[in-house]
């Protein structure tokens, strides 16, 4: 079961994603992405440049990833680490995400700060980010003209821009998942600190108290007047992070809030297997069209196994073979995304999908409407649904009537087919279903 990211992903990264997704020409972008961007060309040009960190080479670094990784519930990715002066982080890719670190990260972090940097882009990893943000930054450095899709430069501005904005907002939820494996704000905070201009070899004690208060100044600054807002945007709108106040700013709010507390406290039970909680994560009403093995095993894998089936056969002219039709979480059609719900909680899938060739040769067709049996003598109605091929008939007396001159005697009162009472001439139905005409007929003293 992996991990549900959406403990930790932050309100703005959802709604920036969105938007971004939703401006003209994305779509258009990302398929032009998708046909010329190579992943695997990416990672043997960066096997080749830098230096794999692994169990031989700088071992400390690659076993600090093990116990990330396993706290956010994703594989091990490489680790690479390459030369430049300037203390960075990142990751590539898509189908198998890469880490890469700068020397000159290894030359302003501590130590136990690597692992905190290295903890922030597992957080990207497990929220999903690493795709569009390998677009982003390609986008963004000028390289993706061969892959604007038709796209003039002018048309790009708006996708360039939304890539920013978004890229911004998922570093908040990265920051969130390296919180998560330190269990508290304080290393987040003193990254910031450091990114912003304390290296680990100036010889001056940090003040992460000054470092906070400037941090609420500038928050106050761009939050209480408008102009100053408009500026701080117009700077920063193609910066790929948030400034470093802003960061340590947006952490420490995290850290003091409820949901920091429900998100650790569900990662705990998460690595002890005793998880009788989840934030749903998605909207029961976002299911409807997917495609229901989809929606079953992806139920499954984030621990929701309560789940009941039923199939429909008969279309109406917008249902897609396999398309989930309604979903129910305890009866439930309107449960929104990250709303927690209990891990037994009874899920119904109601999915269409037609009859296939060989189910259509084991059906009947039903020469009648459950309307059209009503009133009719029990001996006729026996006799239509044996000559259209039914054998497993059951006539049962319903004794009301006390005068055998009655004209109701022997007329159907009701029809089941397998136990449903309505149904229509022409549904197909099972030839071993169970056709149970019940009649009227006299009472025992009659």
């Amino acid at each position: 079961m992996p991990v549900n990211c959406n403990v930790f992903i932050h309100e703005s990264d959802k709604a920036a994603l969105d938007a971004l997704k939703a401006i003209p020409g994305f779509t258009q972008f990302t398929k032009a992405f998708m046909n010329g961007w190579n992943e695997k060309l990416m990672y043997i040009d960066n096997m080749a440049s830098n230096v794999r960190i692994s169990e031989k080479q700088l071992p400390a670094y690659k076993e600090m990833l093990i116990p990330i990784c396993e706290r956010l519930g994703i594989d091990v990715p490489d680790l690479f680490l390459k030369l430049d002066v300037h203390p960075n982080a990142w990751t590539y890719g898509d189908t198998k995400p890469y880490i890469v670190i700068t020397s000159g990260l290894l030359e302003t972090m501590p130590q136990e700060l690597v692992r905190t940097v290295l903890a922030h882009e597992c957080g990207h990893i497990a929220c999903h980010h690493v795709l569009y943000r390998t677009m982003g930054l390609i986008l963004l450095n000028g390289a993706a003209g061969f892959m604007g899709g038709g796209l003039g430069n002018i048309a790009l501005l708006p996708i360039k821009a939304a890539f920013a904005y978004w890229m911004r907002c998922s570093e908040f939820s990265a920051d969130r998942a390296a919180m998560l494996c330190d269990g508290k704000a304080d290393n987040v905070i003193e990254m910031c600190m450091r990114f912003a201009g304390f290296d680990k070899n100036i010889p001056f004690e940090m003040n992460v108290d000054a470092f906070m208060e400037q941090a609420e100044e500038y928050h106050k600054l761009t939050t209480d007047d408008k102009w100053n807002k408009t500026l701080a945007t117009m700077m920063y709108s193609f910066n790929s992070h948030p400034i470093n106040a802003v960061r340590a700013y947006e952490c420490r709010e995290w850290a003091d809030s409820e949901d920091f507390t429900k998100a650790m406290e569900y990662l705990e039970a998460y690595r002890n297997n005793t998880l009788d909680e989840i934030p749903l994560p998605f909207s029961l009403r976002s299911l409807i069209n997917r495609d229901y093995e989809e929606v079953y095993n992806e139920l499954l894998s984030y621990g929701l196994t309560n789940i009941d089936s039923i199939r429909i056969t008969d279309r109406s002219p917008f249902m897609k073979n396999g398309a989930i039709v309604s979903v129910t979480l305890n009866g439930r059609t309107d449960v929104p995304e990250d709303e927690w719900v209990n891990i037994g909680s009874h899920v119904c899938l109601t999915y269409y999908l037609p009859l296939t060739e060989e189910e259509l040769s084991c059906q009947i067709r039903l020469p009648k409407a459950f309307s059209q049996y009503f009133g009719r003598d029990v001996s006729e109605v026996e006799e239509d649904f044996r000559e259209a091929g039914f054998t497993n008939i059951v006539t049962e007396p319903l004794r009301d009537i006390t005068d055998p001159l009655d004209e109701k005697m022997r007329k159907v009162f009701l029809v089941t087919i397998d136990r449903n009472m309505k149904f229509e001439k022409g549904d197909p139905v099972s030839r071993d279903a169970q056709i149970r005409i019940i009649y009227h007929d006299l009472t025992e003293e009659g």
